[in-house]
């Protein structure tokens, strides 16, 4: 099973993911942001986009990597990422899920403020985006786009501790039965 924790940048999901992978100490946790840094660094400057979902060698290469982990591991995958593009998600999701892999989305969502009070505990703060980052910069797009029916399964975050978080989340899979405390 690929489990894919989406939300805003900031909102949690990487915070989520690792409480995720303390209960389930066999799966693979696959960072799709680590494949835009690597996609970034073998690119030229002129060639790069602002973000990894407008670049357009990273969706395949994320499906592919995803693709290739499922068939090669049994075992639950774990990926903690922003995308928050029906274009870009239907290149890497649907596609998955075509080719047979048992994929369940959840899309973590908390308040503009909250997401900022968490951006700033991470040490988010001015850069030449703006007063708190580009990832701050980007909150409302985001949430706009990930409130949609099509990225659901919706787990509200506010003032809930990601452990709560990972346990609703395995809860919604049936993969609490592989807990390992």
């Amino acid at each position: 099973m690929i489990v894919f924790v989406n939300g805003a940048f900031g909102v949690g999901k990487s915070t989520t993911v690792r409480a995720l992978a303390a209960r389930l100490t066999h799966a693979l946790v696959l960072d799709p942001e680590k494949v835009g840094h690597m996609l970034w660094a073998q690119l030229p400057p002129d060639l790069r986009t602002e973000e990894f979902e407008l670049e357009p060698v990273w969706p395949p290469l994320t499906h592919c990597m995803l693709d290739q982990a499922a068939r090669a591991y049994d075992r639950p995958i774990l990926v903690p990422m922003t995308i928050a593009r029906p274009t870009v998600f239907a290149q890497i999701v649907q596609p998955l899920r075509d080719q047979g892999h048992q994929v369940r989305h959840f899309t973590l969502l908390a308040s503009p403020v909250t997401i900022r009070a968490r951006l700033r505990e991470r040490g988010e703060g001015p850069d030449k985006w703006g007063p708190l980052s580009w990832e701050g910069n980007q909150i409302e797009r985001c949430l706009d786009s990930l409130r949609t029916p099509l990225f659901a399964t919706h787990l509200d975050t506010e003032h809930r501790p990601a452990e709560e978080i990972a346990d609703e989340i395995l809860a919604h899979t049936g993969l609490q039965l592989q807990v390992t405390r």
